[in-house]
């Protein structure tokens, strides 16, 4: 058989790590890796070492194992919003725009960011160069707290794991934001953003939330504060976004 010289075999040996990782098989050593590729223990532990330290894999709940990262779900976003979701979605997220005036994005978590898959706009909104394929802090806008407040805990536990580690001793300040808006999505339905993320902007977000409950990508919608008043995003623009979230999340993948 001819040689492909353009076949990256470090690249598809990466690929066929994860594809180890099933909901029967959550979380895997190197050994069971290994027995599962055909590979040396001692490569495999090198492609793992290396999809950790791009977030591909995160450490399992058991010592000496890990199990599938929130990277591996962002790749999946990008087929998912390929195979119809955020072409779905803008046109009700148009609808919204146009009619408050305001500006709705869809997100999805990569890394300590959400990144923007589908947005519209009204006109006259504010324009802050936000776009699709954007990415907005996730510890700090209302895309991630939205995100955050979807999670169940032990996504919580283990993405406030990840930002504790990045931010630092920024850490404690952005802990209180995303509790408050914890507290205040348990307590409403939705998180608010007011004039926190950008002084100019009000926003108010909503997890999008697969049944399974293991799928999670964010809504907002916002504006200069003086369009996206406090009344109009706890009023008619939060019962939009809810109902545009329950819809969008029957077409979200369930693992």
């Amino acid at each position: 058989m001819k040689e492909d010289r353009d076949f990256v075999t470090a690249l598809a040996r990466g690929i066929q790590v994860l594809r180890c990782f099933t909901a029967e098989r959550p979380e895997l050593g190197t050994t069971q890796i290994a027995a599962l590729v055909g590979l040396p223990q001692s490569t495999v532990w090198r492609l793992c070492h290396t999809l950790t330290k791009i977030g591909l894999l995160v450490p399992g709940r058991e010592p000496d194992k890990v199990r599938a990262g929130p990277g591996v779900l962002t790749l999946g976003y990008a087929s998912v919003a390929s195979a119809g979701l955020a072409e779905h979605a803008y046109r009700p997220m148009k609808d919204i725009a146009d009619q408050f005036g305001v500006a709705v994005s869809l997100a999805a978590p990569t890394g300590t960011d959400m990144v923007v898959v589908q947005r519209a706009e009204a006109p006259t909104i504010l324009r802050l160069a936000l776009h699709v394929g954007s990415s907005l802090a996730m510890a700090s806008s209302a895309l991630g707290w939205a995100y955050l407040a979807g999670l169940e805990a032990t996504g919580r536990s283990r993405t406030d794991a990840m930002l504790r580690k990045a931010l630092g001793t920024a850490w404690p300040e952005a802990e209180k934001g995303i509790a408050g808006a914890r507290k205040h999505y348990a307590e409403h339905g939705y998180v608010l953003n007011l004039r926190h993320y950008h002084p100019d902007v009000n926003a108010i977000g909503v997890p999008v939330v697969s049944s399974s409950r293991r799928v999670v990508m964010a809504l907002n919608s916002g504006g200069a504060v003086s369009v996206a008043t406090v009344e109009k995003l706890r009023g008619p623009i939060a019962d939009a976004l809810k109902d545009l979230a329950s819809r969008l999340s029957g077409m979200l993948p369930q693992d």
